[in-house]
């Protein structure tokens, strides 16, 4: 590495790394050796690696996911090279899908006619694209209807550092070309659809359609007809010409249902005999159709407690935990924190066509913190400090209040595993173990090499001191689930306040209102002076 000296008259050359810093398109300088000396912010959201870790690193760190050194030809040939290179997402292996870039390496030679620095300037190809097609329909240049209306496909990019996601990684891209039924099972924002995707456009079936359920947010009585689809005339409000159903639409790919516990008891019996048969029978069809589908479901609740409070069937259940992958959170998987952040960075960035990049003491605090809201909430945070700040910021050096709740940010430095804290949590991974509790390869309580796919615990963790009121009398004891009783008695005290209430049983708002809906209480009842 230069030293200190060097790398400041370097940085004097450079007008104090201003003009590179603001260039939208990564810019690397190496020394002789192939150290890094400087990187501007679009590769270290590109790579989602901090600057200081960059600076650490040398080229040979990145040859195993790049078919060409642009660095190596320039040593070589002692003048510019440009060149296409194919490059995959680090963490991935050779298995992710390439991507292309544009790089071009430039010397800089000394006195004596010897190489000092490599200056490389990379542009992504399938990123330049994007930008000419959305900034040739802004201009209206003249293009045919079809091309218009197409959207350019993005593939799914997994962020993935830490011992959990690429061990996960590895045997999703095994049992991806096969077409057994997965459950995957994480808390709420972990990324369960995201995997959906991944496995899908790794199969067999990428050309056909991925079809997505959201079991939770249809209406039971829509979600048969949904579902299955209906005949012309099968019931009032019916569209004249029938309707194919998402499992029939999902004929040839994949079929993806998420919230599978919130599937209605009625309902999972027609469900059952889909999968075992591999037919739909619309509402009014007299005869099944025949569908092909791989099926992909998810959850966020234990499907086996469910089997056994008689909420779940538990024939359904085992067609579905062929094989269960256990998602972990993102307090489970800290390795992640920074990259997940820095890849949510770039991508707001070029959705907004800034320049910002991140604090080393803004991304300490961020790995540092707890994110109940996982991956979905990483992903909001970074999107509201992007927009958040003024355009002409380029380094956000800090977290206005408000932004991270004060009770998941453990600023006295809790290491990188998960916390205790994991115990007050619902839905908590059993044994701090990304996958249930077992390694893959080993053996799990059960038979199942991927672990118990489900989440030990009750619906509700332990209460942490000072969370309610005090002197309220109806909270249950920690192990005891919430009853609808108790989410009446909570709202009826709160005069309806959905807010007040969550407070008072300890809960989040978003459990709260999950369990008014569980429990089917109305809309119109009123509790107090307010409504719900």
């Amino acid at each position: 590495m230069p030293d200190h000296k060097t790398l400041e008259e370097l940085r004097d050359q450079l007008l104090l790394n201003d003009v590179l810093d603001n260039i939208d398109a990564g810019i690397i300088i190496y020394d002789a050796d192939g150290n890094f000396v400087y990187m501007n912010p679009v590769m270290v959201n590109w790579r989602n690696i901090p600057r200081s870790e960059y600076l650490t690193m040398n080229v040979r760190d990145f040859y195993d996911v790049l078919d060409v050194c642009v660095f190596d030809l320039v040593c070589q040939q002692k003048r510019r090279v440009s060149r296409l290179q194919y490059y995959h997402q680090r963490g991935q292996g050779s298995s992710s899908p390439a991507r292309v870039r544009i790089v071009t390496g430039t010397p800089l030679f000394d006195s004596e006619g010897n190489i000092q620095y490599v200056v490389v300037i990379l542009q992504d190809v399938d990123n330049f694209e994007r930008q000419y097609r959305r900034l040739r329909d802004q201009n209206e240049i003249l293009t045919s209807d079809h091309d218009r209306g197409r959207r350019p496909e993005q593939e799914i990019t997994m962020v993935a550092r830490s011992p959990e996601i690429l061990q996960l990684l590895n045997v999703t891209d095994n049992l991806a070309q096969l077409d057994s039924t997965v459950l995957l099972t994480g808390e709420s924002g972990t990324g369960k659809e995201v995997f959906a995707r991944y496995i899908h456009e790794r199969s067999a079936r990428k050309d056909k359609p991925l079809i997505t359920v959201n079991c939770a947010a249809i209406p039971e009585n829509l979600l048969e007809a949904e579902l299955f689809g209906y005949k012309k005339g099968s019931f009032t409000g019916a569209d004249r010409e029938g309707k194919i159903g998402l499992c029939e639409a999902a004929d040839g790919g994949t079929l993806f249902l998420d919230e599978i516990n919130s599937l209605p008891l009625s309902l999972q019996g027609k469900v059952l005999r889909m999968i075992e048969e591999k037919s739909v029978q619309p509402i009014g069809a007299l005869k099944a159709k025949k569908v092909d589908f791989r099926l992909i479901t998810a959850t966020n609740r234990n499907l086996l407690s469910l089997v056994k409070k008689g909420e779940f069937r538990e024939d359904l259940y085992y067609r579905l935990n062929v094989i269960p992958l256990a998602i972990p959170p993102v307090r489970g998987r800290r390795d992640d924190i920074i990259p997940l952040c820095l890849h949510f960075l770039h991508e707001f960035c070029q959705k907004y066509n800034l320049q910002k990049s991140f604090s080393e003491d803004v991304l300490a605090r961020l790995k540092r913190y707890d994110w109940p809201g996982n991956v979905r909430e990483i992903r909001n945070f970074v999107e509201r400090m992007v927009v958040m700040t003024p355009a002409s910021t380029r380094e956000i050096s800090s977290i206005p209040d408000g932004l991270l709740s004060p009770d998941n940010d453990v600023l006295s430095g809790a290491g990188t595993n998960a916390s205790a804290a994991d115990a007050d949590r619902p839905y908590s991974t059993p044994g701090g173990s990304a996958f249930g509790g077992a390694a893959f390869g080993g053996s799990a309580p059960g038979g199942s090499a991927f672990g118990d796919a489900s989440f030990d615990g009750p619906a509700f963790g332990p209460r942490k001191s000072g969370s309610q009121p005090a002197g309220y009398p109806i909270v249950p004891p920690a192990r005891r689930p919430l009853t609808k009783e108790d989410i009446q008695a909570a709202l009826k005290q709160a005069g309806g306040r959905r807010e007040t209430a969550a407070a008072l049983l300890g809960i989040s708002r978003r459990q709260l209102q999950y369990r008014i809906k569980e429990f089917h209480l109305s809309e119109r009842c009123r509790y107090g002076e307010n409504q719900l």
